[in-house]
């Protein structure tokens, strides 16, 4: 056996043999502590289109070379290496390997973990290199302290699988939650005391009223003496310095005090002193219509309820309890905008307990393994519960693919049918809306005209998950299924309003309409800073560029701009906007209808807030105080928040009797109708709301840095827009306060704008679009 050969080769050299240099990819799927001094390893290993890697052995190496430990690994099949992103054309199945290395002879240091495995006759060696998105592996925690010392499991971009072994001057020996406190003890032989030391940079070592008998130190610690959310228990020495507390290896479940005062460890070991309210969760039970949670519940408000919140949905849970333990059930459907029940959107979600406008998130305890990562699926959706910094407890939902349809390797096998295929195109016309994350736009408006003519083409929309509501009249199908290939195959007609799929071939019959979302405003394409710098962005744009048939443009700028920037010599079709018929036809009973539908009385003010996103940002920050809105037009007033597509969610909470986080609402133009007046910065949403008629405000705090800097924009604002230019929140009050002033006063702008940039809107945009592009014969 293998690992005879290197236990022999270890007792004659003990130093080990030097790391291959092919492109084998080793992935590391989970490492954990299996009992004191022992780590339970599990991976697969494989070289990108060959036979997968036939590892034997894992390897403990130190900072000399010298081998620390040996294991040899057993094989097992599991399908789960073939569902992570990776080699896309061989399965690995039946490389995944487990083994248990013991480091019980190895005292202090830094070692790496590497696989070993027979290749062209010799033993070669190699670190781990990557590790699956959602695995275990992306939370490797520290052992806690035994026999004087702690080891912590680490990950290095070069050496992968790393082990630090250091000895530990303070550690915690026990905990207690006594009523409005936590009493502690602490063995540390030199310390002459405990404190509390926050993270922030100049932060202020906190004393705290300790006993010090015999090498342990004991306290009491208050929620007064601990302000903060998160601090670190540190003991005081002597000298003046300080060493950091480190959890036991034993310790696992974390004492919970009145208030939300309690123990937790970081993945290092570090003993955190929390306070705050909290729902401690301790056990899970996952399935694709609920995820059930028991956990500890404290230093809940009355008031407080658990929301679950993701990008593209919400959902909230009323608390079981306000104290002690505590069982909820969080359904994994959402009721949506227009009232029925659908799956929860595909995306992460964050579990918040919230209390007006406090809120702090939800806790995994750490111990917690089995239910972590693991997908559980219907014919609906799929999802699985993750573990995120601190802790943090993470709902990830995703499209109910079938296995042989969702992994890297079943998608080159599906596009590598499609592609080789002789379907002829036939009467089905396929429309895909912001990568299948909604069913709108011109598409929509595209549509609807087809079905008006009583159209025999088959209409078919490809969506991200089944949240998405298709239009009357068309059916759904889940991108990257096999449907899905096949309707690309089929489809006489494709519509999209951005990046086209990566595998998809326009075949003769095929019309590749590009529709994109709006009027340029912020540079694009090749105008945009660093143009060029991203090689393989811009391969593939110019791939996708290559397909179109025919590009849309609502005006002669967004013409202009389009064709240049992306290097497009095609027809370029400047009919109008499809998407904007709804506006420039609608009446007082669609902007009742819309507003019913949000649940706005006629009465109300509606202010609707649409930010553009910050290049490079993932949480969008929210210039606009709405409070201060409210509160500053002395008036029923509604406002309503409109985040960006490319965000995961806002840098703080949006919500309050009157405001409304319409992120997730399925159809722009509805908020369009439903508002009084719109509220932007960079959006091109002022080119398609000026076909209203209504007025534009333009907060722009950071005007000089995004025009001059950030991401430069095609007009100037200050000269020619068609509303104010503002920089806080009470100018835009000032302006929402006298609005017939302030539309007098940008008249003569206004209509400038509309004739530049509009000067095709008349609601007979699709109907030019259908005739000039969407041959019937």
């Amino acid at each position: 056996m293998l690992h005879r050969a290197v236990s022999r080769l270890r007792r004659s050299a003990p130093a080990a043999p030097p790391r291959a240099e092919t492109d084998a990819v080793v992935v590391l799927e989970r490492a954990s502590w299996a009992r004191a001094g022992t780590i339970a390893v599990r991976g697969w290993a494989y070289v990108e289109g060959a036979d997968a890697l036939a590892v034997d052995s894992l390897l403990a190496v130190g900072a000399g070379g010298e081998v620390v430990a040996t294991a040899a690994v057993t094989r097992v099949h599991d399908e789960i290496a073939d569902l992570h992103p990776g080699d896309k054309r061989s399965s690995h199945a039946n490389a995944v390997f487990e083994a248990e290395l013991d480091l019980g002879t190895w005292r202090r240091g830094r070692i790496v973990v590497d696989v070993v495995a027979r290749e062209g006759g010799r033993l070669v060696r190699r670190p781990f290199a990557t590790r699956p998105p959602g695995a275990p592996a992306r939370h490797l925690r520290a052992s806690g302290v035994a026999e004087g010392s702690n080891t912590r499991l680490t990950w290095s971009k070069t050496d992968g699988l790393v082990l630090v072994r250091a000895s530990v001057t303070a550690a915690l020996a026990r905990v207690e939650g006594d009523a409005g406190a936590l009493v502690v003890e602490v063995e540390a032989r030199s310390a002459d005391g405990l404190a509390l030391l926050g993270e922030a940079p100049g932060s202020v070592l906190r004393r705290i009223e300790s006993v010090v008998e015999k090498g342990v130190v004991r306290a009491r610690i208050t929620v007064e003496e601990a302000p903060s959310a998160r601090q670190v228990l540190v003991a005081t020495l002597p000298d003046g310095s300080t060493a950091r507390v480190l959890r036991r290896a034993e310790q696992r479940a974390a004492a919970i005090a009145d208030g939300g005062l309690r123990v937790a460890s970081r993945a290092s070991g570090v003993t955190e002193i929390r306070c705050g309210a909290v729902l401690a969760v301790s056990e899970l039970d996952v399935t694709a219509s609920r995820v059930t949670i028991v956990g500890r519940v404290e230093g809940l408000p009355a008031d407080a309820v658990l929301e679950v919140r993701g990008p593209r949905g919400r959902v909230q849970v009323d608390l079981a309890a306000r104290s002690g333990e505590t069982v909820l059930t969080i359904p994994t459907s959402v009721c949506g905008w227009l009232g029925t029940n659908i799956p929860l959107p595909a995306g992460r979600y964050q579990l918040w307990v919230v209390s007006g406008k406090e809120e702090v998130p939800v806790e995994l305890a750490e111990d917690l393994l089995e239910p972590v990562g693991v997908w559980a699926g219907s014919d609906v959706l799929r999802v699985r519960v993750l573990r995120g910094q601190g802790d943090r407890m993470l709902i990830e939902s995703a499209a109910p693919l079938a296995d042989d349809e969702r992994s890297d390797r079943a998608q080159a096998v599906l596009e590598h049918r499609y592609a080789t295929s002789t379907s002829q195109p036939r009467r089905l016309a396929y429309f895909e809306c912001y990568y299948g994350t909604s069913a709108t736009d011109s598409a929509r408006a595209i549509h609807d005209e087809l079905r008006r003519r009583g159209s025999d083409l088959e209409l078919v929309w490809g969506v991200a998950d089944l949240s998405v509501a298709v239009p009357e009249g068309g059916r759904g199908v889940l991108r990257g299924s096999r449907e899905w290939w096949e309707v690309l195959a089929q489809a006489r007609f494709l519509t999209f309003n951005a990046g086209l799929p990566y595998g998809l071939r326009r075949r003769s019959g095929q019309t590749v309409v590009q529709t994109w979302h709006g009027t340029p405003f912020k540079r694009l394409g090749s105008d945009r800073p660093g143009f060029g710098q991203d090689r393989q962005g811009s391969a593939a744009t110019a791939a996708s560029v290559a397909r179109w048939d025919a590009l849309l443009a609502g005006n002669p700028h967004s013409a202009d701009v389009f064709g240049r920037v992306w290097g497009y010599d095609g027809p370029i079709v400047q009919l109008g906007y499809p998407r904007n018929d709804a506006l420039a036809g609608a009446d007082a009973a669609e902007v009742a209808r819309v507003r019913r539908a949000l649940g706005i009385e006629d009465d109300r003010l509606v202010v609707l807030y649409v930010p553009t996103w910050r290049d490079g940002n993932r949480v969008m920050d929210q210039f606009l105080d709405t409070d201060e809105v409210v509160r500053g037009l002395g008036r029923k007033v509604t406002v309503l928040v409109r985040g960006h597509m490319n965000i995961s969610g806002w840098a703080t909470r949006i919500g309050g009797r009157d405001v409304l986080d319409v992120t997730g609402y399925p159809e722009i133009n509805d908020l369009f109708l439903a508002a009084d007046v719109a509220v932007t910065d960079y959006s091109s949403i002022m080119f398609d709301y000026s076909v209203t008629g209504k007025p534009l405000v333009f907060l722009a705090p950071d005007l000089d840095d995004y025009r001059d800097r950030r991401r430069g924009t095609y007009l100037d604002l200050e000269e020619s827009g068609p509303g104010p230019v503002v920089r806080s929140t009470a100018a835009v009050v000032r302006v929402l306060r006298d609005l017939e002033t302030t539309q007098t006063q940008f008249a003569a702008r206004y209509a400038a704008w509309r004739a530049a940039y509009n000067p095709l809107d008349d609601g007979r945009a699709a109907a030019r679009v259908v005739d000039a592009l969407y041959d019937e014969r």
